[in-house]
């Protein structure tokens, strides 16, 4: 019983730390593991993962990456490392059958949100001079990078706007979150990801709220928060030129630029896609296999091509993306049967990682990769038992 309280806390623990601390979400979630071992009932834990599809398909993707381990053209020290860094898909299951109640889902949201209001706290800190600034062109992100920063402030606006939405009794709260919130992503850190990421997330609040003249709307409301911004944030407006810059010296033959780098991972890591399409060439197989490419090429290395399908697609092949694919439309399909507040969580969660994933290895990232799995695990955990939630 005992053991069995602890992994719930410590579960709650693991989420409040993701966008806070790499070492504490390392800590808090081994210890979760102790504790989830050392708690038994595994039958019952077994029945809650065997109902859920969401828990299977995050199994059946980790038992792929594992099947990868014994083909891989990488080396065995390799592959293995390759593995480690999806190993955090077991999140999904067991946080699943931990956080099945509403009470600690509530408790892990929440503690969640409140992580990211420290984050937003130290961020204007920084803005204020009252802590040191970040590395140039980081300067306003305390806890994490540009990129996971900028994600997570991304969602933490959409979750925002749905408080504003059901809660319009405190709308100076949720009001003055959003502009802080608002203002941190657009005029105080550049990070294209989280812009592109709440474009997005913008679409689908408009779609939840209005249906298909909500969808045609936001479309409208996107284009114009754009132009508004690019005329009033030096930050925005540096990084779209940047980004426009980029291509065109990729256009000219020049890609020594970061976003000419970036095409130009895509380009060849499709390449060593069709060389091994089906299955891929193994956990872990992509750095050796572009190492080669790049050699008889001579092309840049790279041991990551910034976008998590290609990634997975060129580790596992077509299965492979095939799987990942399924996973998140298993978690959109069973979206529909969470409550109105989860709904919309789970759904923003998808949309987010969906979108990042284009332009980023995520579920690979520490921190970004942590923060799909444990909070997929926090808000499907409902659905565990449920006797549609394998349908």
């Amino acid at each position: 019983m005992h053991c069995e309280l602890a992994s719930k806390w410590l579960s709650v623990a693991a989420i409040a730390t993701i966008p806070l601390s790499t070492a504490a979400t390392s800590i808090t979630t081994g210890l979760f593991a102790a504790a989830w071992l050392a708690a038994g009932q595994y039958r019952r834990r077994l029945r809650q993962i065997r109902s859920n599809a969401v828990a299977l398909w995050a199994l059946a993707l980790l038992a792929l990456l594992v099947v990868g381990v014994l083909y891989s053209s990488a080396t065995t020290a390799a592959a293995l490392e390759g593995l480690k860094k999806y190993s955090k898909l077991l999140w999904i299951p067991l946080f699943i059958t931990v956080l099945h109640e509403p009470p600690w889902q509530r408790r892990g949201y929440y503690t969640f949100l409140g992580a990211m209001l420290l984050v937003l706290g130290t961020s204007y800190g920084q803005f204020l001079g009252l802590l040191p600034l970040g590395p140039v062109d980081q300067e306003y992100t305390f806890f994490k990078g540009r990129i996971a920063h900028g994600i997570f402030m991304a969602y933490t606006l959409y979750l925002l706007l749905h408080h504003l939405w059901r809660e319009p009794e405190r709308r100076v709260l949720w009001l003055s979150l959003i502009a802080l919130a608002g203002y941190n992503l657009f005029f105080m850190v550049q990070g294209r990801s989280g812009y592109l990421v709440f474009f997005a997330l913008i679409m689908l609040y408009m779609y939840q709220r209005w249906r298909s003249r909500g969808l045609t709307v936001s479309v409208l409301v996107v284009i114009g928060v754009i132009s508004s911004v690019f005329l009033a944030s030096p930050a925005f407006k540096a990084r779209i030129d940047e980004t426009i810059s980029d291509i065109r010296h990729y256009q000219q033959h020049d890609s020594y630029t970061p976003t000419g780098l970036r095409l130009e991972f895509y380009v060849n890591t499709l390449t060593l896609i069709t060389k091994h399409p089906l299955l891929g060439g193994g956990t872990g197989s992509f750095q050796s296999e572009y190492a080669t490419h790049a050699a008889e090429h001579h092309l840049h290395e790279t041991g990551n091509p910034h976008s998590e399908y290609l990634l997975i697609a060129t580790q596992l092949g077509l299965l492979g993306l095939g799987v990942l694919c399924m996973l998140g439309y298993r978690q959109w399909q069973l979206s529909q049967r969470l409550t109105p507040h989860f709904q919309a969580a789970a759904q923003g969660l998808l949309v987010t990682m969906a979108v990042g994933c284009l332009f980023n290895s995520l579920l690979m990232d520490f921190a970004e990769g942590h923060f799909y799995t444990c909070l997929t695990g926090l808000y499907y955990g409902h659905l565990a038992g449920h006797p549609c939630a394998r349908e």
